[in-house]
């Protein structure tokens, strides 16, 4: 190589000539990530159901009438198999890919196959919370509440509650409001909410911020698209199925022959709505 006129070499001639090897940071900042709620907050409990096939099929029976009695007449009865179906369907199977070549895993300076391996398993994660999110502008008969835009208030929230209790929907402990940041920024002026009367959990890295009229509230970024705002939900843990029909699953592959190593995260599952008046969709104030 060419230096310069001096006696001493530049720094940059250095560098070029490889006398000074580039130093890579052993710390490693792994990318923002968003809170992962739908797959959490829903039942999954339908995954066990799935032996062959890419389809359950979930029997939701219908409440029984009555009728005034006459003597001499035989009671009608209703059918009890006779139930109508809902059902999930496996139709996502997705990937995240990371890789790295043979001289970078060697340096060894960071472990940065790790970080891309953590960072693929959150990309499918995030994509099976997405799919799940759709599903909210469907239920309660794909009427949302409110108007694009709106700021999140006290009354939205009674007025979502009031629907799931018209419908019958069990307050047991399973009902779930979840909204983005816009709705916390929103639920945060509402006196009660941020009263320690009504907020009975500490925050958590679920996204959990609180509860309040027996409903866990979750906030998540996850949510579907609006226009101005996103598709926000208050339902009941059985309004939407999910079942996974293959885990999340790591395969590391050395793949010498192209000098690299490679990991390959994938999973398969789907999501349906199962109880239509179990939930109910409300728009948020921004995206």
């Amino acid at each position: 190589m060419a230096y310069n006129t001096g006696s001493d070499p530049t720094l940059a001639e250095l560098i070029t000539a490889k006398f000074v090897p580039e130093v890579f940071s052993k710390d490693v900042l792994m990318h923002t990530k968003s809170n992962l709620v739908c797959a959490n907050v829903f039942n999954t409990d339908f995954r066990d159901n799935l032996r062959m096939g890419y389809k359950v099929s979930i029997p939701v029976f219908s409440e029984i009438s009555t009728t005034e009695v006459t003597p001499g007449t035989e009671p009608t009865a209703a059918d009890a198999a006779n139930a109508t179906s809902a059902s999930v369907t496996v139709d996502n199977w997705y990937q995240a890919a990371v890789e790295i070549s043979e001289l970078a895993a060697i340096e060894n300076a960071a472990d940065y196959l790790a970080g891309g391996a953590e960072a693929a398993a959150y990309a499918i994660a995030k994509r099976i919370d997405t799919t799940i999110g759709v599903l909210f502008s469907t239920l309660g008969g794909s009427s949302v509440y409110g108007a694009d835009g709106q700021t999140f208030s006290d009354d939205i929230f009674l007025a979502l509650v009031e629907y799931l209790d018209e419908n019958d929907v069990p307050d047991d402990g399973k009902r779930a409001l979840i909204g983005d940041a816009s709705t916390r920024v929103d639920l945060l002026k509402i006196d009660k909410f941020i009263s320690v009367d009504y907020l009975k959990t500490p925050v958590v890295p679920t996204g959990q911020i609180g509860q309040i009229y027996n409903c866990k509230v979750y906030i998540t970024n996850n949510l579907t698209d609006a226009g101005t705002g996103n598709y926000g939900v208050l339902a009941h843990r059985d309004a939407i199925g999910v079942v996974i029909q293959k885990e999340p699953r790591v395969r590391k592959w050395d793949m010498g022959y192209k000098f690299i190593q490679k990991i390959i995260v994938d999973a398969a599952w789907g999501a349906d709505e199962i109880r239509d008046t179990f939930g109910r969709c409300f728009y948020t104030r921004s995206d």
